[in-house]
């Protein structure tokens, strides 16, 4: 099967360009402070408990007709901008969250064949796909990946109290409520923000790895999207 990149839901054959090869994927790096303390030899190491973005440039290549090479080379840049989910067919499983693209100048290798690269700047994590699917609490307790920042999707009417790992939200309910942790905000389905529906802190819900317990006001439907996500 020909090796393929996926953008925005959309592969780079559909705009009659081919990567030339399969890409090297960095690992993340840890955000490290280095400190230096007068009088002791050494450094301190400050861990900020997150890691650095990463970018991954693939190298692509086209075959045009003359008259047409610019044209192909318009529509890739257009594809390749702004933010999306990346995609290669060799890890159909995941997913990477792409902040922005960089396409650099396309080298035209002879009146046909044009060359050019597009760094990805990416979240230093992979994502996986099963994990934007909505699942009951109790298919969510054990994650065996990194720390997760989940959606949790209520339904019911009044206030409740939503606990994970014994921290507790709680939530003033009008029919339904969507608490992202990724992004830190509430709202209900039509779209509408609803923060101030909520008390607590957001990072208090993200899903450990390993073991987790979740618990909410009975009366309460929930369901759980968890984002899972590894290094």
């Amino acid at each position: 099967m020909q090796y393929s990149v996926l953008f925005k839901g959309e592969r780079c054959e559909d705009y009659g360009i081919l990567p030339m090869e399969r890409p090297n994927i960095p690992a993340p790096t840890k955000d490290r402070e280095k400190i230096a303390v007068p009088g002791n030899s050494g450094i301190l190491i400050m861990d900020n408990k997150r890691y650095e973005p990463i970018n991954i440039p693939v190298e692509f290549n086209f075959l045009a007709k003359e008259n047409e090479w610019n044209e192909i080379f318009r529509r890739a840049k257009r594809w390749l901008s702004g933010s999306g989910e990346l995609e290669f067919s060799d890890d159909a499983e995941y997913f990477y969250k792409v902040s922005y693209v960089d396409v650099d100048t396309c080298e035209r290798d002879s009146r046909r064949v044009g060359r050019f690269t597009a760094d990805f700047t990416c979240d230093p994590f992979t994502y996986l796909k099963s994990g934007k699917f909505e699942y009951d609490r109790s298919e969510v307790l054990y994650n065996p990946y990194y720390e997760a920042h989940p959606m949790y999707k209520i339904t019911g009417e009044g206030v409740c109290t939503l606990s994970v790992n014994g921290q507790e939200m709680r939530a003033n309910i009008g029919q339904n409520l969507t608490i992202d942790t990724e992004r830190m905000i509430a709202y209900r389905t039509d779209g509408i923000m609803n923060n101030t529906a909520v008390s607590g802190d957001y990072q208090d819900l993200y899903l450990r790895e390993g073991s987790n317990q979740i618990e909410i006001t009975a009366g309460f439907d929930l369901k759980v999207i968890p984002n899972w996500r590894s290094i």
